[in-house]
Order: structure tokens, then sequence, then C-alpha cells
């Protein structure tokens, strides 16, 4: 519903729910502020943006006035500069520059407001540092408060964005000032150097300390984040053909201003001094004289291009001649794009010949895709993370650190529960950050089961919610099947007898099913901590019970929700980067989906001739781990590895080694040298998130584009130009 009042003149229509900033502001008509933003609740202090209102006395603050029919409101009076002029002078009083750079690649709020309102120092003051100038010792944050205005928009930031409540106000009257925690440093104070605070302060006193002292960037360029399933965006600030700093992006659709540590921070890698930039052969496979065994592979050799993937192209090629394309295993990346992953598995399946493709999904969310493909028919999360953070009257988070592994999702959760009530159940035998706000205080109940006892756990919850009469038996009848089975199992699982198997006091299991059956909808959330077992399939399957149980599915704010942990695991499995899946989950072992890509991947000769049809074997190929024990056998001779570390994500470490020993040949495919490129034969350097273009899928499905920021660093190629490159050569030599 929309009221009609009059600005400067104007009339325009604005939403009942609006304040009269806000409807100037969408409206194109500027009134000035400064302790606001648009993403805090308002205070109405700074009093800069105070308007006349026909028939009132005095002036008010437009970010705390509601809309109301009939107002008649002037924004830019005499007697309004005047004020904005007064208010400025005496912020200026206390107000000192200390000469550095604190506020990089944009306009400093404050100063615009004091340049627009030919603002000036009162005479008889002068300008002087009242505190020591980098007065705290955090890595990443730059503390000037000589610069600081006390808007609060720092307190208010790190309260209701980040919910660390890091910053306060301390002393009183003239004395007041901004301090961190009991007056600690931040670190002391818990800060986790998320950056909230240097994203929303408009004058510079926080900083990024990584870009102190650097110019105005030439340019900016919005891409996504690299680092976990959340799919944060932002902008990379270039100058000189370098990144010098990231600042947030508000309209960014998953996480406005809002990052991590990671993601602000997070960037120098890009330019280290240890990228790979041109192509590695270790000197005896360049010479011939044949690899040497151990761990020790010899002297690495630069070459060219061309000398490398002829090279590659060769050895692959010799490898299937003698022992069959299955004598070749290929792992793809969850680090890359989804392109880029689309294009390796076509690579191995069309041009080697082989189903040989995993990824680093088999080691955390495989047991997620068969789990609730068996539920749901597919394997991905629900809900979008906005949805649930909106719309969930209660959370149940088991096996994620949420908070530390995926910190804007996390926080999002805090304030849910500190904002709007929202009820927390954690369940993990640890006590994790974000179990600070799964506690009666706030309603919740942290479970702190014995390892490997999830399973028991969670049928134990549903048999209580089933004696209780708490599940939603209309959802049940319309939606389910198997129902009676499921309950005659359920109904075993007493609370004396889960409460034995996982050390829970039986009163807990009560509270804890209590929480999440009453409190409709209900968002479940998992990651790695219950996927990560050998039960990992049947947790996926009892969470996906528990939320057909209580009717959650379907709804907003409810459903089953797997956190990706890396930036496109979600990509490279819908991409078909998986050994028994092309694209689109259409399974090898279907006759029909074989025969479509047959034909849709038909190869040409030189004369665009169509080639004699291959076939695809109608059995899976080998999964990551299959195809490390089968290198140690001798039954798979090469490996190609993109942006994947074996080396340091497998289990069994020591049986990784003793297997990629064996392999006759290894091909790694890196930015970095990595552990893993101890047992290469050959390392072709690719590229950055920032040097290239493409889409990642983050965790809630979300399809979003990376773009190139900065070029790539010497000989380095984006990795879709060296598997197209090495198909083409492949597909020639045979």
């Amino acid at each position: 519903m929309t009221v009609r009042l009059t600005i400067n003149d104007k009339e325009i229509h604005a939403r009942k729910d609006q304040t009269v900033l806000e409807a100037a502001a969408e409206h194109g008509i500027k009134i000035p502020t400064l302790c606001h933003h648009k993403d805090l609740q308002p205070v109405g202090s700074c009093r800069l943006c105070m308007v006349q209102v026909e028939g009132w006395r005095d002036p008010t603050a437009s970010c705390t006035l509601a809309v109301q029919g009939g107002l008649n409101i002037q924004t830019e009076t005499p007697a309004l500069v005047e004020s904005r002029r007064a208010v400025l002078d005496l912020l200026l009083v206390n107000y000192h520059d200390s000469g550095y750079a604190g506020d990089l690649g944009k306009h400093d709020e404050f100063l615009h407001w004091v340049d627009q309102y030919g603002a000036k120092r009162p005479e008889g003051t002068v300008s002087r540092a009242r505190y020591a100038v980098d007065s705290d010792s955090n890595p990443a944050i730059w503390v000037d408060f000589n610069k600081c205005i006390q808007c609060t928009r720092c307190v208010r930031a790190c309260a209701e964005v980040q919910g660390r409540f890091v910053w306060g106000v301390g002393g009183r009257g003239v004395d007041a000032r901004i301090i961190a925690g009991a007056d600690t440093t931040m670190l002391d104070a818990r800060c986790e150097s998320c950056g909230a605070c240097v994203a929303y302060c408009p004058t510079g006193a926080l900083a990024d300390r990584g870009s102190i002292g650097a110019d105005p960037p030439d340019r900016q360029v919005t891409t996504t984040c690299a680092y976990c399933g959340v799919g944060c965006q932002f902008d990379l600030n270039i100058k000189d053909e370098r990144i010098t700093r990231v600042t947030s992006n508000p309209e960014a659709p998953v996480n406005g201003m809002h990052l991590c540590v990671k993601g602000r921070y997070g960037y120098d890698f890009v330019h280290h001094h240890d990228r790979l930039t041109v192509p590695l052969v270790r000197a005896e496979v360049l010479n011939g004289s044949g690899r040497k065994a151990g761990e020790d592979r010899g002297d690495w050799v630069p070459v060219s291009w061309d000398q490398a993937l002829d090279l590659v192209a060769e050895k692959l090629v010799a490898v299937k001649r003698a022992a069959g394309p299955d004598a070749v295993g290929v792992l793809t990346s969850a680090k890359c794009t989804t392109e880029e992953n689309y294009l390796m598995q076509k690579f191995t399946r069309q041009v080697v010949g082989t189903h040989n493709i995993d990824h680093c999904a088999r080691l955390c969310h495989a047991s997620t895709v068969a789990g609730l493909a068996a539920c749901f028919g597919s394997g991905a999360m629900s809900n979008t993370m906005k949805d649930i953070a909106e719309e969930a009257r209660a959370f149940f988070i088991i096996g994620s650190n949420t908070t530390e592994q995926h910190p804007v999702f996390g926080s999002m959760i805090r304030q849910a529960v500190v904002q709007r009530g929202a009820k927390l159940v954690v369940a993990d035998p640890r006590r994790i950050d974000i179990a600070e706000f799964a506690t009666p205080e706030y309603g919740g109940i942290h479970l702190q089961q014995k390892p490997g006892t999830d399973v028991a756990l969670l049928n134990g919850l549903m048999n209580i919610i089933l004696e209780n009469g708490w599940q939603d038996d209309a959802f049940i009848s319309e939606r389910t099947e198997g129902f009676d089975d499921f309950a005659e199992t359920v109904r075993s699982y007493r609370p004396s007898r889960v409460a034995e198997i996982t050390g829970l006091p039986e009163q807990d299991l009560h509270r804890a099913a209590e929480i999440l059956a009453r409190n409709t909808p209900m968002a479940v959330i998992w990651a790695m901590g219950i996927t990560q077992h050998t039960t990992g399939v049947m947790n996926v399957l009892t969470l996906g019970n528990l939320q057909m149980l209580l009717g959650n599915m379907g709804i907003p704010g409810g459903g089953v929700n797997p956190l990706r942990g890396q930036n496109n695991v979600q990509g490279a499995c819908d991409a078909g980067g998986l050994p028994d899946l092309f694209p689109g989950y259409q399974k090898v072992t279907d006759p029909s989906a074989r025969e479509k890509f047959v034909e849709a991947w038909a190869l040409e000769d030189a004369n665009g001739e169509s080639e004699e049809p291959f076939a695809f074997r109608a059995e899976p190929g080998l999964t990551l781990t299959e195809m490390i024990d089968r290198a140690g056998t001798g039954e798979l001779r090469a490996f190609f590895i993109l942006a994947e570390n074996p080396l340091m994500t497998d289990p069994d470490i020591n049986r990784v080694r003793e297997s990629m020993s064996r392999a006759e040949f290894v091909v790694v495919q890196e930015i970095f040298p990595s552990e893993t490129s101890k047992y290469a034969d050959v390392l072709l350097p690719g590229v950055t998130f920032a040097e290239k273009t493409g889409t990642f899928t983050n965790t809630e499905r979300r399809v979003q584009l990376i773009r190139p920021a900065v070029p790539a660093p010497g000989q380095a190629r984006a990795d879709w130009e060296i598997i197209a490159d090495l198909a083409r050569r492949v597909i020639a030599l045979e």
C-alpha cells in the first residue's frame, strides 16, 4: 500500500513502511546523512538529514520519520543548509587527518559533505591528533580514530551485520570514543576481521591495512569469491594491473556489503611470487631417459606450450594404445569454473574415451548427492540462504562449523537468532562458535553427541516427535511413501536407548525434538561433519526423513540444505565431473543418455567428415579413491589432475604417495606448486579466478559470473584454453 506526499514540490508515492529518507532516495532526491546506512537500523544521531515539514515547528530527522499521506517536505531550505554547515563545523573540531590514505577507492563521505556545504573548522580550534595512529594490532584492519566522528556505523555494522559485537562506545560527553570490547584490542574482543566496520565507516577511521598508502584504483571489476560455497560477490580494485583492495558491492545478490576475512583480505595469492608462470617438464622425461622412482622426480625444465602439450598428448595416446582408455584417470576441480569442468569431463569421455573422472566432491558431499537423490531425486540444496535466514523459525545445524567454514551465511543465522528470535539447535561433539547462540537464553540447545552416533540421534528425535504426535500428517499422506516401515524402525529408538548410544541426557533429546517440531518452518543445515563418515549417506537420508516427517519440504525457510565446501562444488557436479554421471546428472548406465551424448559429441576428421561413431561404456568409471588404488596396482597408468591436491586431501596419504609414485605419467595443471606436483612429470600453469571468465555455482545453485580483472602472469593460460588445446592435439594423434 502506498501513500502520497510531496518532497521539494515533487509529488511522489511511497510505501507505508518507508521513511522519508528512503522514499526521497527512491525518487532521486539526495538527502545528506552520515550516521545512516540502508543496511543498518536508523539512529538519527548525526542530524545531517533534517528536513522541514510544512506545519511543523521544528525540522525532524528524515531517517526516522515514517512517510505519511499529505506531508509537504522541503530538504534544502536556507535554514537547513545553515544547520548542516553548523553540524559539519562542529564535527571538524575533533577531526584530524594524519596523512594516511585511509579510504582508498571511494570518495570519503564525510569530506564530501564538508565540501558540499562549505564547512570549516571553527576559528580558534587547531587540528591535532588525539589518538595514536595504527593503534590496534589487527593484521587486516587499520585504525586511526583521529578521523572518527562517532557516527557509530562501525558499532552497528559489527552488531547487525556480522553479529560479533566487538565495537562499542566508551566514556561520556566530550570523552566519548569508540572502543573494542572493554577497551582492549580488536582480536582480544573476538574480532573476526571481516572488515564490515571498514566497509561502513564514512571517514576512513577504519581502513584496510593492506591498502594503506596505495593510490586510488584505475578501475573496479565485480566478480565472485573463489573460497567457500556461499558465493559472495565483491569488487576488485585494480591499479597498474594489480589488485590493491577488495571492496563491498551493495548489489551483490548473496551477501550485499557483507564479506568474511578470506573474501575481503585473502587476495594477495593472485600476485604471489610462487605462482607458476611457464610450463615445466622433468628433465628425465624431456630427454627420454624415463622418470625417476619415488618422490624425487628430478629437475624441472621450462619448455614452450607446444613442447609441453605435444608431450602430454603423446604420452596419453601411448597409454591408451598400450592399455586402453581406462588406464587414464582425470581429476577435475571444484575451484575452477563450471565451463572448465564441463570441458574436462568432455575431454575425458569424448577424447580419452573413459568415465574415469572425479573431483573433491567424492571426499566431501558425494554422500549428500546420493542421499538426497534417494530421498528427493536431486542432490542439491533445496532453499536459498536468504530464504532460510529470513523465513526459518528454527535451525538445526549438524556437522557444520558454519561461522568458520561459511562465515557470511553463519552470520546470517546469528542475526536471525538475535534479531528475530529464531531458535537454534546445534548437534556437534565440539563446542563450536555458533553453539553460543544455541542456548536456553536464545531458546535453543546444543547437543554434544558422541562422534559417529548421528543416525541414532536423529532417529531418537523422530521417535519423540511421533510419540507426541508432532508430525505433519497431511504432508506425510500426500507427499511421502513407506511411512509405516519408517515409523516401525524409528519407534525402536526409544529416548533411553538413544541417550545410552549418544551420551546425551534424555531431557536434552526431548527439548531438541520439541524445538524442531514446534517451530515451523525449520531448516536443516549440514556439511562435511556428517558426510565424511562410513554412514554418510545414511546420515543424509535420515535428515531427509526428519524434514518429511515435519512437513518442512517445499516451503520457504525449510528444506534440506547441505553447505558446499569449495566455491564451485555444485557446478563441477552439475557439469558432469563425476564417474557415473553425464552433465545434468544423466546416468552413464542409461542407454538413452549415452546415445544422446554420442550424437552430440560425434567427432569430425580434418575434412569435416564424421568419423566412425564411438561408444561410451555402460559402466561408471573409477572414483577418485579407486583411481588412487588402481595406480598402486599398475592398472591405472596415467593421471591428468586439474587444480586438485590428492596428496593433501585424500585419506591415507602414505598410500596416495605410493600409488602416485607408481603411476607411469602424471600431469598437474595448477597455479602453484603443490604436494601433488612433486609426483608430476609435467606441470602446466593455469590462472586464478581474477584472471579469467566463466561461472561458479554456489551452494544454493545460484550461477554467478567471474570476470577477468588482471592479466595472467608470464605464460599462464586459462584452464579451458589448455584443455581445448590438448584435446585437439590428442585427436590429431589418433
